[in-house]
């Protein structure tokens, strides 16, 4: 950054011209005015913000949630909520994901974006919502057409009751699957329906939940794959 940037709202101006520049010749697409956070520990103090679309341009690190929503039944077996997402979304459009799934802007805090990311994305009620138990984070770096995602997940538990039948409303997902879990994981181990990073976030789940068994031979392998 030019030496002469020395605040964080002047670092953040003069990279939103540049930015607004790129995406006005087409170089980054589906900008969302969403901002995320750039530099320094996540609570900050941080740098300066980015708009979303044009985060993995810059290899910049973006934070989500997760929440893995699932159903016991009478004997005690586990199925989990599973969303597609629609056909006309801007990312992985009509690929499998977690029942609720979202970027963490800054200026809003985790608890609070998984709140209302349930409401959005599900139509979860605030007191179930509440519910949702933090999990651990889980963190990845891929390499896509646009950049270097280094990115780090924070990975929410919502047991719901059998009754409950989540519903989308802003458009971002098309359908809702409740999956025994043995079908989850053959899904997950078998295809490349799953968006990438929710796989590792199942992933995750299953481990936690002792449905992946320690005596398999890549069990240790799994495990460090969600720390990268």
């Amino acid at each position: 950054m030019a030496l002469s940037l020395e605040t964080f709202d002047a670092r953040t101006a003069a990279a939103d011209e540049a930015l607004h520049r790129l995406a006005e010749a087409g170089d980054i697409t589906g900008w969302r005015n969403e901002t995320y956070p750039v530099g320094g520990p996540f609570a900050g103090p941080h740098l300066m913000t980015m708009e979303r679309a044009a985060v993995p341009f810059f290899g910049v690190r973006a934070y989500g949630v997760h929440v893995n929503g699932f159903v016991r039944d009478d004997e005690g077996s586990i199925r989990m909520w599973v969303a597609r997402r629609a056909a006309g979304k801007q990312t992985y459009p009509g690929m499998l994901d977690n029942m609720i799934a979202g970027g963490q802007p800054i200026g809003i805090g985790l608890w609070e974006n998984v709140i209302k990311e349930a409401a959005e994305e599900a139509s979860v009620p605030h007191d179930v919502a509440s519910r949702a138990v933090p999990a651990g984070l889980v963190t990845y770096r891929q390499e896509t057409e646009d950049g270097c995602k280094p990115d780090l997940i924070y990975a929410y538990d919502l047991e719901l009751t059998g009754d409950f039948q989540p519903k989308n409303t802003d458009g971002e997902i098309s359908e809702f699957y409740l999956w025994p879990v043995a079908r989850v994981m053959d899904t997950v181990a078998e295809t490349r329906e799953f968006k990438s990073n929710c796989n590792l976030i199942v992933i995750d789940f299953l481990i936690r939940r002792g449905l992946i068994s320690p005596d398999r031979s890549d069990y240790i392998e799994l495990i460090e794959g969600l720390r990268r």
